[in-house]
């Protein structure tokens, strides 16, 4: 049957119709569309997956051509999605959850979970925590591992982590974010035995981008980790507020010495994206650190009883 000529300069319906060659194309580069939305730029997209800019460049413009419509608006340093592209991010999320789920399916039938784990962690508990990421490892051979040090979450998003363990609570405004308290820590104050006038020392300060300084000692000196503190607290120039089981070498060796008595108590979360699903490697993961954090007898870790379900 011969297919009837539209009008010049009309689209008819059949015409306007994807094929299947359109769809295939549009599925995957709607997989790259969210990818760059999710790191915030070209550059963070294609630096984090191996790929070069102007390959994701390319593949949204074409994207858009294909669509008919503009996804995103583009400035040298930010991007911002377009009404339509808002609401195509959202359908999109959808698809990939639901792709996610059906690769998870075959997952659990060959009870081989597999793929990566972008997983941040504070460099302060790495002592604690590395042998039982190992132990996982060793478990499971077929998930990889990606490790990122960092206290807080403030890279959640745009390090398309799947995975983060934090001694900060969650902000107030990340309202897509599930939070899992695993341990409570005991937190000292120490300060290094070569000090003089140890009970003048100013504080060092621990901050990240979403938990700010306290402005009260604008002298401290200020720090980004946990593990810096600890450098510095050794070094000599302050005392700091620090998990006591990491300070343990440092008190029994004669460096450290506690600058008062005071004790407080802080959760470590685990915190993941809701919006993203959780991938069944990384479900496997946190129930392994649920378990295995509930089986730690380190002094100064308590951990927390988990909810069924969890």
């Amino acid at each position: 049957m011969t297919k009837k000529a539209s009008k010049p300069g009309l689209i008819t319906a059949e015409e306007n119709e994807p094929n299947s060659y359109n769809l295939a194309d549009n599925l995957v580069d709607l997989y790259w569309f969210v990818q760059i939305i999710d790191a915030g730029s070209f550059s963070a997209a294609a630096s984090h997956h191996g790929l070069s800019k102007s390959n994701l460049s390319r593949r949204l413009s074409q994207l858009e051509t294909r669509l008919g419509a503009q996804l995103l608006h583009r400035n040298p340093r930010f991007l911002t999605l377009t009404s339509i592209g808002t609401e195509v991010y959202r359908h999109t999320l959808e698809m990939i959850t639901a792709a996610q789920k059906a690769t998870d399916s075959v997952q659990r039938s060959l009870a081989i979970p597999s793929g990566r784990i972008n997983l941040i962690l504070p460099a302060i508990l790495s002592s604690w925590l590395m042998p039982m990421l190992l132990n996982f490892q060793n478990t499971h051979p077929h998930i990889q591992l990606n490790l990122h040090s960092a206290d807080g979450i403030e890279n959640i998003n745009t390090q398309a982590i799947d995975l983060a363990l934090s001694l900060f609570a969650a902000p107030s405004d990340s309202s897509q974010i599930v939070a899992r308290p695993l341990a409570i820590l005991t937190f000292i104050n120490v300060v290094s035995t070569g000090i003089k006038a140890p009970l003048a020392a100013q504080p060092i300060q621990v901050s990240t981008a979403n938990h700010q300084l306290n402005q009260e000692s604008p002298n401290s000196l200020q720090v980004s980790n946990y593990l810096n503190a600890l450098e510095a607290t050794l070094a000599g120039f302050g005392y700091a507020n620090l998990p006591s089981f990491a300070c343990q070498i440092g008190l029994k060796s004669g460096d450290l010495k506690y600058h008062d008595h005071t004790e407080d108590r802080r959760t470590l979360f685990a915190f993941t994206q809701s919006h993203r699903g959780i991938t069944l490697a990384t479900r496997v993961l946190i129930d392994y650190l649920i378990v295995h954090v509930s089986q730690s007898r380190v002094p100064g870790i308590v951990p927390i009883t988990q909810p069924e379900g969890s």
